[in-house]
């Protein structure tokens, strides 16, 4: 698997987030620690059944956090990993 990462834009940049790839593999889903966490996050992806090759984001917004403890925020991971936009260096 893949090292994924998640974006957030500004006005003049986009910056990359790392996603815990160990727990994401073994759970199925992106365990983010709470101080990483801002408006604006997403995840790229492709619907492989658009033919158009159109790159989405998921947008990880306050109403789409499952769980919660006292570090981490839990995602749900509704894709296949082959459906994620592998990122550039």
């Amino acid at each position: 698997m893949s090292t994924y990462y998640l974006r957030v834009e500004d006005k003049y940049h986009i910056r990359k987030v790392l996603i815990d790839m160990s727990y994401l593999a073994k759970h199925k889903i992106i365990r983010l620690p709470k101080y990483y966490y801002e408006e604006g996050l997403y995840l790229p992806y492709s619907d492989k059944r658009d033919n158009d090759g159109s790159i989405k984001k998921y947008a990880l917004t306050k109403d789409k956090i499952f769980k919660e403890d006292d570090n981490f925020l839990y995602f749900k991971f509704p894709f296949k990993h082959d459906q994620v936009v592998k990122t550039a260096v």
